[in-house]
């Protein structure tokens, strides 16, 4: 463990006030000998191919209106695999000492629910009875779509260890190897930006024309300080490296509802709203990834990730169906996000 005996022996001698220790090539003090490394740099880029789940509240959005059985859930809309980027850039310098900068993104998640009835469907009551147009629907459909973006800021402490090949009668002592260990402390942001609709269609309409709408939107915001660990083992031209981080995050949630309106008799039942609001959520980051080295300095990537966030405003669970003055004016907060998959990539070491 390089950088803990540096610095330990560093604090020893100067506690001790001992004069520096000669001998070294360019007359420096030992225990400052592994501080005269170059600088390593590091990129990645990744394409992450990522699966997420539909944790919303277990809510009827659209019901049968002749026998009130719900028809379409919330957790209904399942999510196909969605793409995105992730990317690093850092180095290894000094004293066991580094820094690195990272960026996540995941676009395009969508999800939808169709049904088909006999003039029969509605949104969940009270909302249906007061807005002609969101009942006797012929044909319902649900959306749900978001997207991510996380950034974070890192500071790196390293340890490193190198075995150098011996000839003995073991075939594997014959290998070199490398192994290293980051230390992991920094801050991170994420961003999860969601909506959801619900559309009933017209009975009489041949064209599908929608009959009524009910929209809403939904955005979280965390920040937070972040500590985790990524280890990494080289030998020949392959690599293997892992992950774990956790960050303690403050969140910023805020929803927005679009204007309810009975187009059948252009009546505003609910005006334009929104609302904000704070609490404490978390992000937590795991992943693994097999490399191999095609050269000195590129290697070729594969791996599994996941990414993890709590204390989120999910846009599904804002719909409100209520008769209340103040119905859509609060922030339906605690949700949570999971999602995780496959990624391919390179990334190179000068």
């Amino acid at each position: 463990m390089r950088w803990h005996t540096n610095w330990l022996a560093i604090l020893v001698m100067l506690a001790a006030g001992a004069p520096a220790a000669q001998g070294s090539p360019h007359d420096e003090p030992w225990w400052l000998a592994g501080c005269y490394r170059e600088w390593e740099t590091y990129a990645v880029f990744d394409t992450v191919y990522m699966q997420r789940d539909n944790g919303s509240r277990p809510a009827t959005l659209i019901m049968d209106g002749n026998t009130l059985d719900s028809v379409i859930d919330a957790p209904d809309m399942q999510f196909p695999v969605a793409p995105g980027v992730r990317v690093f850039y850092g180095q290894h310098g000094r004293c066991g000492i580094g820094w690195e900068v990272g960026y996540l993104g995941v676009y395009g998640f969508y999800a939808d629910g169709h049904t088909h009835g006999d003039a029969n469907l509605e949104v969940s009551p009270p909302l249906s009875s007061l807005v002609p147009s969101l009942r006797n629907g012929s044909r319902a459909k649900t959306t749900y779509n978001s997207l991510l973006n996380s950034a974070e800021a890192n500071f790196l402490l390293t340890d490193s260890w190198v075995h150098l090949p011996r000839h003995t009668g073991y075939e594997f002592e014959g290998l070199g190897s490398s192994a290293t260990v980051d230390w992991i402390g920094g801050v991170r942001w994420a961003g999860l930006e969601e909506a959801s609709g619900i559309r009933v269609i017209d009975p009489t309409d041949p064209n599908d024309i929608i009959r009524g709408s009910y929209n809403v939107q939904s955005s979280s915001n965390l920040i937070g300080a972040q500590i985790g660990t990524r280890g990494r083992v080289d030998w020949q031209r392959w690599s293997i490296e892992g992950w774990l981080k956790a960050s303690l995050a403050g969140a910023i949630l805020s929803q927005s509802q679009a204007p309810v309106v009975d187009t059948i008799t252009g009546f505003v039942e609910r005006d334009a709203r929104g609302s904000t609001t704070g609490t404490v959520g978390g992000i937590f980051d795991i992943g693994t990834s097999l490399v191999y080295r095609i050269n000195d300095v590129w290697g070729f990537r594969v791996g599994y990730s996941t990414l993890w966030l709590t204390g989120v405003a999910l846009a599904p669970d804002q719909f409100d169906f209520s008769a209340n003055v103040d119905a859509g004016t609060a922030v339906r907060r605690g949700g949570t996000f999971w999602m995780g998959g496959g990624t391919l990539g390179l990334e190179a070491h000068w």
